[in-house]
């Protein structure tokens, strides 16, 4: 099957090949840090949904995707960097300045996810922080890789 060079598609043919999740299902999705355990320049941290959107076209059901996987690694970076500067509580604003998370196999377990982060590069520079972790993200048989840089300030 091939596409037409050129076509300007309808409300109508926009909405039938549009994701549901990424059009309105992505706000069910609800998850919460468990707990956090941080060590020098790594972090464990568990991670549970308490509500999730499943695909009507997926006959796996639940499958965690990479947007909410970016947003509680954002999360627990900006914890970890705030707990490694000695913050008692958030004080400064987080920059997501770059991020790559690769998907090696699919996480399907919405209760049980690990995050393993590490502290790759860190640099005071005056009153900022330039932070660059790695993380695995994975359940019993999934997992994600991410590589994020950020900036507190």
């Amino acid at each position: 099957m091939t596409a037409s060079p050129k076509k300007r598609l309808t409300r109508q043919e926009i909405d039938k090949l549009s994701s549901p999740y990424l059009g309105g299902g992505i706000r069910q999705d609800r998850w919460e840090i468990v707990d956090i355990q941080v060590e020098d320049k790594s972090m464990v941290a568990h991670v549970r949904f308490d509500s999730t959107y499943t695909s009507p076209t997926d006959k796996g059901g639940f499958h965690l995707t990479i947007l909410s996987t970016l947003e509680f690694l954002s999360q627990l970076m900006m914890i970890f960097v705030h707990v490694w500067a000695g913050y008692p509580e958030k004080t400064k604003e987080g920059w997501m300045i770059k991020s790559d998370i690769n998907c090696k196999r699919a996480i399907r377990n919405s209760q049980n996810i690990e995050v393993r982060m590490k502290i790759t590069s860190i640099r005071k520079v005056k009153d900022k922080v330039l932070i660059l972790t790695k993380s695995e993200v994975s359940d019993e048989e999934g997992l994600f890789e991410a590589s994020l840089k950020g900036l507190l300030s």
